[in-house]
């Protein structure tokens, strides 16, 4: 166990046990503890394998030969009961010719998922030999048989695939326990055939993407910092390097007739614009002009140099600059899907604090969903209310206020406010709503530990408690920013145990199983919390 997850509960890298010791989800990923995922969904129908292990000697195989098989067919009748094509035949691996031919079989019929069933005492490198003949997910199923050691096999195995780095998913019990049914039926969801292949097609877009990073990692966040070459390799994605007085040389180039659009399109469409001169000033010389042209100034950029999605410094150079001004509302609108030259417009994705690998997350879970991606700190805790208040400065895309493909229902919630003059001496506008309720929503973050990349993965939902409390709340952390009131599938000791970043992001759905895939495909390693 790595020093990160430092207090955890972890069994392995697959599964997990609650307070009882009851198996919970298991994905082709790293399985972190906590409270198990409420939530219920169909399982598609699938072609799922069945592959049972014995013992290496073979009197001892033909002795426990039939015992093995009564194992494997109450498998194997469970899942016809759940509606599955069930490939299994009524052999036993106990050499490595067995082990080859029955991973051969379930390469030869095109397994969706294939289950490792465990009953008694089997040799570990017969499971690497069967995993290595296909490449469909795996899931280890340790069925209760106390009179002999299957639930050694099932470690001794999981060692072993270990050490040739194949992930697989974990499951403890007997097969008729409900909650080990619930186990395989989650796994199986989270691993359909079109979630992979979606997860897989997400990952793809990836390469030949253009980055660009203008300046660098703001104010010392290291999780923020990447490394070019490593990108190139791994993703596929270009660096391009602009510096904040190439913005800022451009913004001076923008035209007053784009400007005044912008001006009056904000003017019509937010809730309202509460002026405070001079730190959020109008006019063509105000704040909320100069946000305007820097908005212009690197939409344009984008577009001429072909960057698909960006990272802004901002902080610190930019906003201690007298003629510099917060990056709250060029950011959103980058983010966000219209403007008042382009309506539908590309969702640029842009990071705040030109933080990269954040970026990365919010870009990979874009390519899944299509739709605008949530970037916030993980600014405070409600305990009473168990809710984390999901807060950042002012960059969240009006999109995320009510989800509407119609920009201008989206807007009526927006108020645009004077940002903290604490933090932005030089003035302009935060850009401040409330996000709407949404009962799944999949949070994630991307970054790397000893220089390898991993994915932190879980899943919750967003909450309101009406206009009085959610101000309430809000004037707690910070008034001027977007807040998202969120509630997670696993407990804060959790969050705080494992989690290596401020910044998180989300998507609207469960985006779970496509996110492991991804991962997978992009040789990050996932870790999902539950």
């Amino acid at each position: 166990m790595g020093k990160e997850d430092e207090g955890s509960v972890e069994f392995g890298r697959q599964v997990c046990s609650g307070a009882l010791g009851s198996p919970t989800l298991s994905t082709d990923a790293k399985i972190l503890c906590g409270r198990a995922n409420q939530f219920e969904m169909e399982v598609a129908t699938m072609r799922v394998g069945v592959v049972t292990f014995t013992d290496g000697r073979k009197r001892v195989a033909e002795m426990l030969w039939e015992d093995c098989l009564r194992f494997q067919r109450r498998l194997v009748d469970w899942l016809k009961s759940e509606g599955h094509e069930v490939v299994a035949d009524d052999v036993v691996v106990w050499n490595w010719e067995t082990a080859k031919k029955q991973g051969g079989r379930m390469r030869e019929t095109q397994c969706d998922a294939v289950i490792f069933n465990f009953c008694v005492w089997s040799f570990p490198d017969f499971t690497v030999q069967c995993a290595q003949q296909f490449d469909a997910p795996i899931l280890f199923l340790g069925n209760i048989n106390p009179g002999y050691p299957g639930w050694v096999a099932f470690f001794a195995s999981a060692g072993a695939l270990d050490e040739i780095g194949r992930p697989f998913g974990r499951a403890l019990g007997d097969i008729d326990d409900p909650k080990v049914q619930e186990t395989i039926r989650e796994f199986l969801r989270r691993n359909s055939p079109d979630k992979r292949q979606k997860g897989y097609e997400a990952a793809k877009k990836l390469f030949g993407l253009r980055y660009g990073e203008m300046d660098g990692p703001s104010m010392g966040m290291y999780t923020g910092h990447i490394d070019q070459s490593q990108w190139m390799r791994q993703f596929g994605i270009h660096v391009h390097h602009v510096s904040q007085l190439t913005i800022a040389a451009r913004m001076e180039k923008i035209s007053d007739d784009r400007v005044e659009a912008g001006l009056k399109w904000l003017e019509e469409h937010a809730a309202a614009i509460e002026w405070d001169p001079p730190y959020l000033s109008p006019g063509l010389d105000g704040t909320l002009a100069r946000q305007i042209r820097l908005y212009l100034a690197v939409k344009d950029l984008c577009k001429e140099e072909g960057l698909d999605f960006c990272g802004l410094t901002g902080q610190l150079d930019f906003t201690e600059w007298e003629r510099g001004v917060t990056m709250d509302l060029p950011e959103a609108l980058l983010n966000d899907i219209a403007d008042w030259e382009e309506n539908p417009k590309k969702v640029i994705i842009t990071a705040t604090e030109c933080d990269s690998n954040g970026a990365l997350t919010m870009q990979l879970m874009h390519n899944l969903t299509g739709t605008p991606v949530l970037f916030a700190d993980l600014r405070h805790y409600h305990a009473d209310l168990d809710v984390y208040d999901l807060v950042n400065s002012g960059q969240h895309s009006p999109w995320l206020s009510k989800y509407s493909d119609d920009f201008r229902v989206n807007w009526k919630e927006v108020h645009l406010r004077p940002a903290p003059k604490l933090y932005f001496p030089c003035g302009g506008a935060s850009v401040a709503f409330f996000s709407d309720p949404v009962d799944k929503v999949t949070f994630g973050r991307i970054t790397r530990y000893k220089g390898r990349y991993r994915m932190h993965i879980f899943t919750g939902s967003f909450v309101r408690f009406g206009k009085e409390k959610d101000e309430e709340l809000a004037r707690m952390t910070t008034w001027e920013w977007p807040h998202a009131f969120a509630r997670f599938d696993c407990p804060m000791e959790v969050i705080a145990k494992n989690f290596s970043c401020n910044h998180i992001h989300a998507v609207l759905g469960d985006w779970v199983g496509e996110l492991v895939a991804a991962c997978e495909y992009l040789d990050i390693e996932p870790i999902v919390l539950s």
